[in-house]
């Protein structure tokens, strides 16, 4: 058997490296069970944009949980950096969301706008008489009509961001065992008391399940973790002319410039289940949706392209807290925004953990909320 622990993390992708860091911090004794390498999934294959204003239509708990996300951001980087000496390439440098006068969304758009900024939220209009010579509005296709600017939004290297959390985990005391799969929870009881692997079982207080689409794994839990993959694949580029100094979205596509000079188009949402491939037609619909937005496209030179599974839940919020089996939380199910969610899911859960007050409620997000889902045991 293998030593066991206080908290057990399923999964070593960003979220459950950052929440094993948390808990170390706080005096835990930690394990991570990876069956890869941490970050070799979704974590590592995101395109890295911190954009909760952009994406949010109303104000809800999930919007709350985004925010907070973006703003530990960059204390969190500084606290990387000097934990591990990696720039995990956070940059506050805005989106652009632009609109034609046939896009759908641009009415809803305008409207969220209003309600942010009465929240006091900072989101800009922009028109085509803000173009300055080569900047990014003079660039975009002509039949783009209207544009929103929210200039608090940023970006991160998810790559360099997950390998810092992993280590982060490390330095702080965690036990980081990577190539071991977890076949199954123990239960024992009506209770969890750890886990068995393919290297024999672990013991622990508590169990997190953190393990992106595989979150669902365990096909005897008597209870529905409704989780899925659902494919992306992002192209990268490298701009003819000089690159772009903020992210530009629209309903198609989205532009996220690298400090290395090329631009990543994102992305795809495929429910095809585990196959993670890149297709031809994927490519050429990403390609086509940001000619369609910045003209330019035309002429960039390939670089490569790659395909993640993000892990979604029916109603797209993760599931984060403790589970009706005593000993057995969730860490999962963040979808598009495990970048976003990662610093904000650690802090709240950590607190639950360790019986810690907490100024967010986690309940919008219990498993419990699908209980009358069938389960598969």
């Amino acid at each position: 058997m293998i030593r066991g622990a206080d908290a057990l993390v399923v999964g070593g992708g960003l979220i459950g490296c950052t929440l094993a860091a948390e808990l170390a911090a706080r005096g835990l004794e930690v394990v991570v069970v990876e069956r890869d390498e941490p970050g070799g999934e979704a974590s590592g294959a995101a395109a890295g944009m911190l954009s909760p204003q952009t994406d949010a239509s109303e104000p809800s708990p999930f919007f709350e949980l985004a925010l907070e996300g973006r703003d530990l951001y960059p204390e969190w980087s500084r606290v990387l950096r000097e934990e591990t000496g990696i720039d995990v390439g956070y940059r506050r440098i805005g989106l652009l969301r632009c609109f034609t006068e046939r896009d759908p969304h641009a009415a809803g758009a305008a409207a969220a706008a209003a309600w942010q900024r009465a929240r006091g939220l900072r989101v800009e209009q922009r028109s085509r008489a803000d173009a300055q010579p080569g900047g990014v509005v003079e660039r975009l296709a002509a039949d783009v009509s209207a544009m929103l600017f929210f200039p608090d939004e940023a970006v991160v290297d998810p790559r360099r961001l997950t390998r810092a959390a992993w280590l982060s985990a490390e330095r702080r005391g965690a036990r980081v065992l990577t190539g071991v799969a977890v076949r199954r929870f123990r239960i024992e009881r009506g209770a969890c008391r750890g886990v068995d692997t393919d290297a024999g079982p672990i013991e622990a207080r508590r169990v997190i399940d953190a393990a992106g689409a595989w979150a669902a794994f365990d096909e005897r839990l008597p209870l529905p973790v409704p989780v899925e993959p659902v494919r992306g694949q992002i192209v990268e580029v490298r701009l003819a002319g000089r690159p772009l100094e903020t992210v530009v979205s629209s309903e198609e596509v989205y532009l996220v410039p690298r400090p290395d000079g090329t631009t990543l188009l994102g992305s795809t949402m495929e429910r095809v289940g585990f196959r993670k491939e890149v297709t031809a037609g994927a490519v050429a619909r990403l390609l086509e949706g940001a000619e369609r937005l910045l003209p330019e496209i035309a002429s960039a030179r390939f670089v490569t392209a790659w395909a993640g599974l993000r892990p979604a839940t029916p109603d797209g919020w993760p599931l984060l807290g403790a589970s009706p089996i005593d000993g057995l939380f969730f860490a999962a199910g963040h979808f598009r925004n495990g970048i976003l969610l990662a610093p904000s899911t650690a802090r709240h859960v950590a607190d639950l953990l360790t019986g810690r007050p907490s100024e967010r409620r986690l309940s919008p997000f219990s498993v419990e909320r699908f209980a009358g889902l069938p389960s598969r045991a």
